[in-house]
């Protein structure tokens, strides 16, 4: 779909839109409710503290009461049930993939940030990203931002935003110490402490120390974190936020159980780490260290607000890739510069405008080899392939640089309708260097290609419509223009089915279309939206014929759904929270997939939330929550098992898990968790690929306990 064609339908939608809502009528006064309404506030769209009725996107927050009674030892089990979002825990470790508007992927469609500031760069996107965030140390609150992100936001932020805030300052003396622990030798120990310094400055140091054995062969996992947060308040109007980020991170490595017949695999054992003994005995890791120093300063005279966040970043990520049959040796280091620019004009007539920029300069150094002999085993035509110990598939340097500047503006077309447009414009160069000094076929499928210099550039537009139907509620229509681009791996570590001569992928641009309401009233919160989002030269996998992986550029990928969310107070003691969202996902235009569904896209996602706080044993609070996933396509051909008969689908699966907190007095609380409740025996992931059945298993029922205490 052409630049020119997508915008002519943009100006007719919104057209069409404004002749049907836009009453010239004043905000009714003294709605029923309206004064005791729940205020739902959000940062992640502008930066600033905004009324989620006052923004035309799809935005969640999680606070912090929530996160008390999740208490969870990964982001996903409170970030579960947000409607439509998936975060799947692999291997019961640190790391995750996630289905947020799209397929179950390790794709570059999302924004990964703390406090704001992206944790990674968008030329070395790492689907395990939240693992660099300071989660289990301080964490405040979650947000995300579904879709494609506000202006402020550039590529990657294509199907969600993710933003983890932390825990400011106290404005008194504040110590604590969490200490929890479970099954499989699982141990947690977390502390902060918070003071003023005077009535201008404060701080707050946290850390953290994790370990697990894993409840897998070969799962377990070692993590260290600090989190050091200053506050200095210059003036009534200006204030510097400077925090620094750091941590450590070990994990065994494992592999997804496979076999020709995926009934086997059930029938197998679970615990079983999925790898071989020879490449067991090389005792395959995931090492990553973590650096984040970043200095918000903020200056509000309550008219115009500007903001500078300058930011350096630095990262290692050494692990063993098991999903290969080779198991190669991967070592990584990026090092970042970055400059985060913003400007917000109020005007006199109650309009605002936003301009700012990024700008991003990074460093990447990427080596992988082969640690040990491996013959793999014969494809479907009987061949195999032998790879030495010692060889290298790529060894080399990236620089990237960045610079994107943007506006947004919104203004009020009558009292009730709030108009927002804007624009982004990213401009990204690579140059790339090769260390390994030879070129063109190095075996194995794999390309090495001379040192050469890429850029991309593109021009994201924005608008949106919100019209307040009362001072609790509202309803929006949104247009959102995205960008993704290439990542340096998927443009220079080529393989025999690419030309050394091109790119090796192209960038992705998408559009989303969206449709929503918000309502917060007295005891009920609701909101709802239906999307569209469709996505030309979609990056995506695809197989050559001798089984290895590569990337292509589908024509065009469909995706749309429905998400509805509702938190509803039933009386003092009981409330419900309901997440609910069922989407398909398709290719529509593609070399070989075209009318197919995308595999791992789950029909529905589905959570539910049912807290109980009984009146007669003040601080206890239990939950009961149940998580549920559609079925899926375990292939892109959608293909049919000829042993069988059987379309390879898998089923979903539904959990329940039981959480509970008793806050004994203003210091001591105890809680407790029980995750799957039942002990189901179901497989988080399913896929086949390589002619065979692979299946990340779910975890069995696993308890936890904890104490925390304050003073």
């Amino acid at each position: 779909m052409k630049q020119s064609f997508k915008l002519s339908i943009l100006a007719i939608l919104l057209a069409n839109t404004y002749q049907a809502i836009a009453v010239n009528q004043p905000l009714p006064n003294g709605d029923e409710g309206a004064e005791n309404a729940v205020e739902r506030i959000i940062v992640t769209a502008t930066r600033k503290e905004t009324l989620d009725t006052d923004l035309a996107m799809s935005v969640h927050g999680i606070g912090k009461e929530e996160l008390q009674m999740d208490n969870g030892q990964h982001v996903a089990e409170s970030l579960n049930s947000i409607s439509g979002v998936l975060i799947d825990q692999l291997s019961g470790g640190q790391g995750h993939k996630a289905a947020i508007r799209m397929p179950i992927n390790v794709s570059g469609y999302y924004l990964y940030l703390q406090d704001n500031v992206p944790l990674q760069s968008p030329a070395f996107f790492n689907h395990n990203a939240l693992w660099w965030s300071s989660f289990n140390s301080n964490v405040a609150r979650m947000e995300v931002l579904k879709g494609a992100g506000t202006a402020l936001y550039g590529s990657g932020a294509v199907a969600a935003t993710v933003n983890i805030l932390s825990e400011g300052v106290s404005d008194t003396p504040e110590t604590s110490m969490d200490v929890m622990l479970g099954e499989d030798r699982y141990g947690k120990v977390q502390v902060s402490h918070s003071n003023r310094i005077n009535d201008d400055n404060g701080f707050r140091a946290s850390a953290s120390y994790l370990t697990n054995d894993g409840w897998r062969d070969h799962t377990g996992s070692e993590r260290a974190e600090i989190n050091l947060r200053h506050e200095y308040e210059i003036s009534n109007k200006q204030r510097l936020v400077t925090s620094f980020v750091a941590s450590d991170l070990e994990q065994e490595m494992a592999s997804g159980l496979k076999d020709k017949e995926l009934d086997k695999i059930f029938e197998s054992d679970w615990t079983d780490s999925g790898l071989s003994d020879e490449v067991l005995a090389s005792d395959p890791l995931r090492k990553t260290q973590y650096m984040k120093l970043s200095s918000q300063w903020d200056y509000d005279d309550n008219e115009n607000y500007y903001s500078m966040i300058p930011y350096l970043r630095y990262r290692t990520n050494d692990y063993t890739a098991t999903w290969n049959q080779n198991m190669p040796k991967v070592e990584s280091q990026v090092v970042t510069f970055g400059l985060l620019g913003l400007v917000n004009f109020e005007h006199s007539d109650s309009s605002e405008t936003t301009i700012g920029f990024d700008l991003e300069l990074t460093e990447g150094d990427q080596l992988s080899y082969q640690p040990l002999d491996h013959e793999t085993e014969p494809n479907w035509k009987g061949e195999t392939d032998f790879f030495s110990e010692g060889e290298l598939f790529y060894d080399d340097t990236t620089r990237y640089s960045s610079l994107s500047p943007y506006f947004q503006h919104k203004r009020a077309l009558t009292e009730r309708l709030d108009l927002t447009v804007g624009a982004r414009y990213d401009y990204a160069k690579y140059e790339f260097d090769n260390h390994l000094g030879v070129f063109g076929d190095i075996g194995h499928g794999k390309i090495s290609i001379e040192d050469r210099d890429d850029d991309f550039s593109h021009l994201s537009p924005k608008a949106s419509l919100n019209y307040h139907l009362s001072e609790t509620s509202s309803t929006y229509f949104r247009y959102a223009n995205s960008f993704r681009i290439p990542t340096a791996g998927s443009l220079y570590h080529l393989t025999t089915k690419d030309s050394g001569e091109a790119k090796a992928v192209d960038p992705e641009t998408s559009d989303t279309f969206e449709i929503g309401y918000k309502a917060n009233f007295d005891n009920i919160i609701f909101d709802a939206a239906i999307y569209y989002m469709d996505v030309d030269d979609g990056i995506v996998h695809a197989y050559n014929t001798n089984g290895q992986r590569y990337l292509t550029n589908a024509s065009r990928v469909i995706h749309k759904g429905l998400e509805a969310a509702l938190d509803w107070t039933i009386s003092q003691e009981f409330n419900i929270s309901l997440a609910y969202s069922k989407s398909k996902h398709e290719f529509d235009e593609h070399e070989d997939y075209s009318g197919n569904e995308m595999k791992m896209a789950p029909d529905y996602i589905a959570n539910a939330r049912l807290r109980y706080l009984p009146s007669y044993l003040a601080g206890f609070s239990g939950m009961l929550e149940v998580q549920s996933i559609g079925e899926y396509w375990m292939d892109d051909t959608n293909s049919t098992d000829p042993e069988t008969g059987l379309e390879r689908i898998y089923g979903g699966y539904t959990i329940a898990n039981l959480k509970a907190r008793y806050e004994v007095n203003s210091q001591l609380s105890l809680h407790a968790r029980v995750l799957n409740l039942t002990d189901k025996v179901y497989a988080q992931e399913a896929e086949y690929r390589y002619g065979k059945y692979s299946i990340a298993p779910g975890a069995p029922r696993t308890v936890y306990v904890g104490v925390n205490y304050q003073w």
